[in-house]
């Protein structure tokens, strides 16, 4: 009986992620993958099988990830029988959330009580080879190719553990406990599209050489700050721990631009994080994905010209 009854728990919280999966436009061609280990470019050697099935890989976990009351799904997906890759391109901003959608996904529930689906590292260049959730439910697991230093696969021990865990609804890599860093100003650089300054001493946060909305490259606005806006944005820098990210130029996360943090801190400190870091993965994701969201919640009205 009990046997009889895990199985139509599994089953129907199998159903319960396909149905959540079907309308969402970005993972219509998905499924729940239950062939694991995964399809991979990896060599089909003894190695490979034997550490794979040594980590019991499942097609999805269940566990309450953002404590909300509500289960939460961490799922391994692959394409539907012929599918042939194609993509369906959103432009949705910030992100075009239907570029490559990989093979793992997190689908937390939300207040409206609908789910949000997301893959952490659908921005980075990386394709995780599968997720899975700690013993005790509370962090995510991710299984990332590890290379050497010829940029090829280590045939025997080939992939490193990420831990994720999920914080203000986004999934972060985890972080003990970082100090908290008074931050007085931050210069931000993304793609060449904008320059943008958080100044925290007069509240106002400057924006130059943009093309949102259509802005003239020789003209700065200035927004004001508010409390709420500089709580969240000290938040998320202190976050990331950003000091401790360190920068390399063999490891750029994303295809291309140049991406640039100049943060000013405590007793006149300074810290520079290009493209990203080495380490910065999701943790400056996170953060740049927040500007662009204050940049277009702001819409950027023109409040005072300051440039002759």
């Amino acid at each position: 009986m009990t046997l009889i009854f895990s199985c139509n728990k599994e089953d129907k919280a199998e159903r319960k992620i396909l149905k959540i999966f079907e309308p969402h436009p970005c993972y219509e061609n998905f499924i729940v993958n239950d062939s694991l280990p995964p399809t991979m470019s990896f060599p089909n050697h003894t190695a490979f099988i034997a550490k794979i099935k040594k980590e019991n890989l499942r097609p999805f976990y269940i566990s309450d990830l953002n404590n909300d009351g509500q289960d939460d799904y961490v799922v391994n997906i692959k394409p539907k029988k012929n599918y042939k890759g194609r993509q369906t391109i959103l432009d949705v901003f910030p992100l075009n959330l239907c570029d490559e959608m990989g093979n793992i996904a997190i689908v937390l529930s939300q207040k409206s009580g609908q789910y949000k689906i997301f893959n952490p590292y659908k921005d980075l260049h990386q394709v995780p080879i599968a997720i899975k959730l700690s013993p005790d439910g509370k962090f995510i697991h991710v299984l990332k190719p590890k290379y050497d230093s010829s940029k090829n696969y280590d045939p025997v021990n080939f992939y490193d553990t990420d831990v994720l865990t999920i914080k203000n609804n986004v999934a972060t890599e985890y972080i003990k406990a970082p100090i908290k860093h008074k931050i007085n100003n931050v210069r931000i650089e993304f793609e060449g599209k904008f320059v943008m300054t958080l100044d925290f001493k007069d509240k106002k946060m400057y924006l130059d050489d943009t093309w949102i909305n259509d802005l003239d490259a020789d003209k700065t606005y200035f927004k004001k700050i508010s409390k709420e806006d500089e709580e969240q944005i000290q938040m998320l820098l202190n976050d990331m721990d950003f000091t401790h990210i360190d920068n390399s130029e063999n490891t750029p996360i994303k295809s291309m631009g140049d991406y640039l943090l100049d943060i000013n801190y405590d007793s006149d400190q300074n810290k520079e994080i290009l493209n990203y870091g080495k380490n910065g993965g999701l943790r400056t994701i996170n953060f740049y994905d927040q500007i662009l969201l204050y940049l277009y919640q702001f819409g950027w009205t023109e409040i005072e010209y300051m440039n002759d």
